[in-house]
Protein backbone atom coordinates (compact mmCIF):
# COMPACT_ATOMS: atom_id res chain seq x y z
CA UNK A 1 0.00 0.00 0.00
CA UNK A 2 1.37 3.41 -0.80
CA UNK A 3 0.05 7.17 0.26
CA UNK A 4 0.47 10.06 -1.55
CA UNK A 5 0.21 13.47 0.91
CA UNK A 6 0.04 16.64 -0.54
CA UNK A 7 1.10 19.69 1.63
CA UNK A 8 -0.32 23.13 1.55
CA UNK A 9 1.10 25.73 3.94
CA UNK A 10 -2.45 28.18 4.56
CA UNK A 11 -4.17 25.30 6.47
CA UNK A 12 -1.48 25.04 8.76
CA UNK A 13 -2.01 25.25 12.83
CA UNK A 14 -0.45 28.56 13.36
CA UNK A 15 0.00 30.09 10.20
CA UNK A 16 -2.60 33.53 9.52
CA UNK A 17 -0.73 35.16 6.87
CA UNK A 18 1.98 34.75 4.08
CA UNK A 19 3.96 37.69 5.43
CA UNK A 20 4.66 35.89 8.65
CA UNK A 21 5.48 32.33 6.61
CA UNK A 22 7.97 34.71 4.56
CA UNK A 23 10.07 35.83 7.44
CA UNK A 24 9.99 33.11 10.00
CA UNK A 25 11.19 29.43 9.25
CA UNK A 26 8.95 28.72 12.09
CA UNK A 27 6.28 27.80 10.40
CA UNK A 28 7.91 24.57 8.08
CA UNK A 29 9.06 23.23 10.90
CA UNK A 30 4.43 23.49 11.91
CA UNK A 31 4.04 21.61 8.74
CA UNK A 32 6.37 19.01 9.66
CA UNK A 33 5.15 18.38 13.13
CA UNK A 34 1.75 17.85 11.09
CA UNK A 35 2.76 15.37 9.36
CA UNK A 36 4.98 14.22 12.27
CA UNK A 37 1.15 13.52 13.96
CA UNK A 38 0.35 11.47 10.84
CA UNK A 39 2.96 9.28 10.75
CA UNK A 40 2.83 8.34 13.89
CA UNK A 41 -0.90 7.97 14.28
CA UNK A 42 -0.64 5.38 10.85
CA UNK A 43 2.11 3.93 12.68
CA UNK A 44 0.00 3.09 15.84
CA UNK A 45 -2.81 1.63 13.21
CA UNK A 46 -3.77 -1.65 11.87
CA UNK A 47 -2.53 -0.42 8.79
CA UNK A 48 0.38 0.16 9.44
CA UNK A 49 1.87 -3.12 7.81
CA UNK A 50 0.44 -3.18 4.77
CA UNK A 51 2.27 0.48 4.09
CA UNK A 52 5.63 0.59 2.21
CA UNK A 53 5.47 4.07 1.22
CA UNK A 54 4.23 7.68 2.21
CA UNK A 55 5.22 10.29 -0.75
CA UNK A 56 5.17 13.85 0.32
CA UNK A 57 4.79 16.31 -1.97
CA UNK A 58 5.39 20.00 -0.66
CA UNK A 59 3.39 22.02 -2.91
CA UNK A 60 2.84 25.27 -1.30
CA UNK A 61 4.90 28.34 -3.42
CA UNK A 62 8.38 26.85 -4.39
CA UNK A 63 8.34 23.50 -2.62
CA UNK A 64 10.65 24.08 -0.23
CA UNK A 65 8.83 24.26 2.74
CA UNK A 66 9.44 21.09 4.70
CA UNK A 67 12.46 20.10 6.24
CA UNK A 68 14.47 17.57 4.77
CA UNK A 69 14.70 13.78 6.82
CA UNK A 70 12.71 15.04 9.67
CA UNK A 71 10.57 12.28 9.12
CA UNK A 72 12.16 8.91 11.18
CA UNK A 73 10.93 6.71 9.03
CA UNK A 74 12.63 4.52 6.30
CA UNK A 75 9.37 4.18 3.65
CA UNK A 76 9.03 8.43 3.67
CA UNK A 77 9.83 10.28 0.49
CA UNK A 78 9.70 13.99 -0.48
CA UNK A 79 8.86 15.85 -3.57
CA UNK A 80 10.64 19.11 -3.46
CA UNK A 81 11.12 22.12 -5.36
CA UNK A 82 9.62 24.00 -8.03
CA UNK A 83 8.70 24.40 -10.79
CA UNK A 84 7.37 20.48 -12.26
CA UNK A 85 4.79 19.53 -14.00
CA UNK A 86 2.11 18.68 -11.85
CA UNK A 87 2.59 20.56 -9.34
CA UNK A 88 0.47 19.79 -6.55
CA UNK A 89 0.28 16.14 -7.61
CA UNK A 90 3.63 15.20 -9.03
CA UNK A 91 4.14 12.08 -8.12
CA UNK A 92 0.69 10.31 -7.94
CA UNK A 93 -0.07 7.56 -10.43
CA UNK A 94 -2.44 4.41 -10.32
CA UNK A 95 0.31 2.45 -8.03
CA UNK A 96 -0.70 4.73 -4.72
CA UNK A 97 -4.02 3.22 -2.49
CA UNK A 98 -4.66 6.90 -1.43
CA UNK A 99 -3.90 10.81 -0.90
CA UNK A 100 -4.12 13.06 1.38
CA UNK A 101 -4.06 16.82 1.60
CA UNK A 102 -2.50 18.36 4.50
CA UNK A 103 -2.64 22.59 5.53
CA UNK A 104 -5.30 23.05 2.78
CA UNK A 105 -7.31 25.99 2.94
CA UNK A 106 -10.70 27.24 1.22
CA UNK A 107 -11.52 28.13 -2.10
CA UNK A 108 -11.31 31.90 -3.50
CA UNK A 109 -13.75 34.08 -2.58
CA UNK A 110 -14.79 31.95 0.71
CA UNK A 111 -15.72 34.00 3.75
CA UNK A 112 -13.49 34.11 6.75
CA UNK A 113 -11.26 31.45 4.71
CA UNK A 114 -7.78 31.74 5.90
CA UNK A 115 -5.44 33.25 2.67
CA UNK A 116 -8.25 31.67 0.33
CA UNK A 117 -7.52 31.48 -3.15
CA UNK A 118 -7.49 28.84 -6.22
CA UNK A 119 -3.95 28.14 -7.76
CA UNK A 120 -2.72 31.37 -7.98
CA UNK A 121 -4.09 34.03 -5.42
CA UNK A 122 -2.05 36.91 -7.38
CA UNK A 123 -3.96 35.98 -11.11
CA UNK A 124 -6.87 33.76 -10.95
CA UNK A 125 -10.36 34.60 -9.05
CA UNK A 126 -12.60 31.39 -9.86
CA UNK A 127 -12.05 28.24 -11.50
CA UNK A 128 -15.59 26.20 -13.06
CA UNK A 129 -15.30 22.74 -14.02
CA UNK A 130 -18.49 21.76 -16.15
CA UNK A 131 -19.96 25.01 -14.80
CA UNK A 132 -19.32 24.39 -11.21
CA UNK A 133 -16.97 26.37 -8.89
CA UNK A 134 -14.08 24.57 -7.65
CA UNK A 135 -10.79 24.90 -5.80
CA UNK A 136 -7.65 23.21 -5.34
CA UNK A 137 -9.09 20.23 -3.12
CA UNK A 138 -11.78 19.58 -5.41
CA UNK A 139 -9.12 20.19 -8.75
CA UNK A 140 -6.95 17.48 -7.15
CA UNK A 141 -9.42 14.97 -5.83
CA UNK A 142 -9.96 14.32 -9.99
CA UNK A 143 -6.31 14.31 -10.65
CA UNK A 144 -6.20 11.48 -8.28
CA UNK A 145 -9.40 9.92 -9.38
CA UNK A 146 -7.83 10.00 -12.97
CA UNK A 147 -5.72 7.61 -11.49
CA UNK A 148 -8.49 5.43 -9.80
CA UNK A 149 -6.56 7.19 -5.90
CA UNK A 150 -9.54 8.17 -3.60
CA UNK A 151 -8.32 11.21 -1.58
CA UNK A 152 -8.71 10.22 2.81
CA UNK A 153 -7.77 12.49 4.87
CA UNK A 154 -7.65 16.23 4.78
CA UNK A 155 -6.74 19.62 7.28
CA UNK A 156 -7.10 22.81 7.51
CA UNK A 157 -9.62 25.55 9.27
CA UNK A 158 -13.48 25.67 9.46
CA UNK A 159 -14.69 27.38 6.25
CA UNK A 160 -12.18 25.31 4.19
CA UNK A 161 -13.90 22.04 6.48
CA UNK A 162 -17.64 23.06 5.63
CA UNK A 163 -16.39 22.92 1.93
CA UNK A 164 -14.57 20.20 2.24
CA UNK A 165 -18.05 18.38 3.97
CA UNK A 166 -20.27 19.81 0.85
CA UNK A 167 -18.31 17.87 -1.04
CA UNK A 168 -17.11 14.71 -0.01
CA UNK A 169 -20.14 14.01 2.97
CA UNK A 170 -20.32 15.17 6.58
CA UNK A 171 -18.38 11.39 7.60
CA UNK A 172 -15.31 12.55 5.87
CA UNK A 173 -11.74 12.59 7.89
CA UNK A 174 -11.07 16.07 8.56
CA UNK A 175 -8.48 17.69 10.89
CA UNK A 176 -9.13 21.22 12.23
CA UNK A 177 -6.45 22.85 12.62
CA UNK A 178 -7.96 26.68 13.22
CA UNK A 179 -11.12 28.68 12.87
CA UNK A 180 -10.73 31.31 10.45
CA UNK A 181 -11.93 35.01 11.41
CA UNK A 182 -10.73 36.92 8.60
CA UNK A 183 -8.22 35.93 5.21
CA UNK A 184 -5.07 36.92 7.36
CA UNK A 185 -6.78 36.27 10.84
CA UNK A 186 -7.83 33.16 12.77
CA UNK A 187 -8.31 31.51 16.59
CA UNK A 188 -5.61 28.39 15.81
CA UNK A 189 -5.68 25.88 18.50
CA UNK A 190 -2.32 24.21 20.96
CA UNK A 191 -0.84 21.09 19.51
CA UNK A 192 -2.25 18.69 21.75
CA UNK A 193 -5.71 19.77 20.36
CA UNK A 194 -4.77 19.39 16.61
CA UNK A 195 -3.06 15.83 17.75
CA UNK A 196 -6.64 15.05 19.29
CA UNK A 197 -7.93 16.52 15.92
CA UNK A 198 -5.58 14.71 13.71
CA UNK A 199 -6.14 11.39 15.87
CA UNK A 200 -9.75 11.06 15.49
CA UNK A 201 -10.03 11.78 11.99
CA UNK A 202 -7.28 8.97 10.88
CA UNK A 203 -9.16 6.23 13.31
CA UNK A 204 -12.00 7.25 11.02
CA UNK A 205 -9.80 6.98 8.44
CA UNK A 206 -8.47 3.72 9.05
CA UNK A 207 -11.87 1.85 10.06
CA UNK A 208 -13.28 3.06 6.41
CA UNK A 209 -9.78 2.14 4.03
CA UNK A 210 -11.58 0.61 0.78
CA UNK A 211 -14.91 2.34 1.48
CA UNK A 212 -13.69 6.28 0.22
CA UNK A 213 -15.46 7.02 -3.05
CA UNK A 214 -12.39 7.84 -5.98
CA UNK A 215 -14.06 10.70 -7.97
CA UNK A 216 -13.42 9.99 -11.14
CA UNK A 217 -13.04 13.07 -13.90
CA UNK A 218 -14.15 11.02 -17.07
CA UNK A 219 -17.16 13.59 -17.17
CA UNK A 220 -15.57 16.58 -17.29
CA UNK A 221 -14.65 18.31 -20.15
CA UNK A 222 -14.61 22.21 -19.89
CA UNK A 223 -12.78 24.55 -18.01
CA UNK A 224 -13.44 28.14 -17.53
CA UNK A 225 -10.88 30.31 -15.30
CA UNK A 226 -11.73 34.23 -14.39
CA UNK A 227 -8.97 35.93 -14.33
CA UNK A 228 -8.23 38.93 -11.95
CA UNK A 229 -8.18 41.78 -13.87
CA UNK A 230 -8.25 42.06 -18.37
CA UNK A 231 -4.47 42.31 -18.64
CA UNK A 232 -4.03 38.96 -17.30
CA UNK A 233 -6.41 37.70 -19.55
CA UNK A 234 -4.76 39.34 -22.43
CA UNK A 235 -1.43 37.84 -21.49
CA UNK A 236 -2.92 34.10 -21.00
CA UNK A 237 -5.47 34.15 -24.15
CA UNK A 238 -2.43 33.53 -26.74
CA UNK A 239 -1.67 30.31 -25.59
CA UNK A 240 -2.95 27.89 -27.63
CA UNK A 241 -6.58 26.24 -27.54
CA UNK A 242 -7.32 29.07 -25.06
CA UNK A 243 -10.62 30.46 -26.00
CA UNK A 244 -11.48 34.05 -24.35
CA UNK A 245 -15.12 34.30 -24.09
CA UNK A 246 -15.10 37.61 -21.90
CA UNK A 247 -12.57 40.80 -20.73
CA UNK A 248 -11.23 38.35 -17.81
CA UNK A 249 -12.65 34.95 -18.49
CA UNK A 250 -10.85 32.03 -20.54
CA UNK A 251 -12.51 28.72 -21.98
CA UNK A 252 -10.52 25.03 -22.74
CA UNK A 253 -12.29 22.45 -23.15
CA UNK A 254 -11.01 18.83 -23.66
CA UNK A 255 -12.11 15.01 -22.70
CA UNK A 256 -8.78 14.21 -21.04
CA UNK A 257 -8.71 15.86 -17.52
CA UNK A 258 -4.85 15.90 -17.62
CA UNK A 259 -5.06 18.63 -20.04
CA UNK A 260 -7.65 20.80 -18.25
CA UNK A 261 -4.97 20.43 -14.75
CA UNK A 262 -1.85 21.07 -17.12
CA UNK A 263 -4.06 23.91 -18.22
CA UNK A 264 -5.08 25.43 -14.95
CA UNK A 265 -1.34 25.29 -13.78
CA UNK A 266 -0.17 27.13 -17.13
CA UNK A 267 -2.64 29.82 -16.75
CA UNK A 268 -1.57 30.35 -13.12
CA UNK A 269 1.91 30.26 -14.06
CA UNK A 270 1.60 32.75 -17.10
CA UNK A 271 -1.06 34.85 -15.26
CA UNK A 272 0.90 35.62 -12.92
CA UNK A 273 3.43 36.99 -14.63
CA UNK A 274 0.90 39.83 -15.85
CA UNK A 275 -0.45 40.23 -12.34
CA UNK A 276 1.01 43.60 -11.56
CA UNK A 277 1.37 44.34 -15.21
CA UNK A 278 1.53 48.43 -15.41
Amino acid sequence: MKIFISTDMEGVAGVVSWNEMNKNPLYCDLLNEELKIIIKNIEKSELNNKIEEFVICDSHSRGENIPYGKIDDERVSWIRGYPRPLYMMQGLDKSFDMVMFIGYHAMIGSYRGGMDHSYSSSCIYNIRLNGRTVGETEINTYYAGYFGVPVTLISGDDVFESQVYDFFGNDFPFARTKNGIGRYSAQTFNMKKIEKNYSNAINTMVNNVGRFKVYSPENINELEVDLVNTVIADGVSFVPGLERISGRTVKYCSDDYIDLFKMILTIANLGGKFSDYI
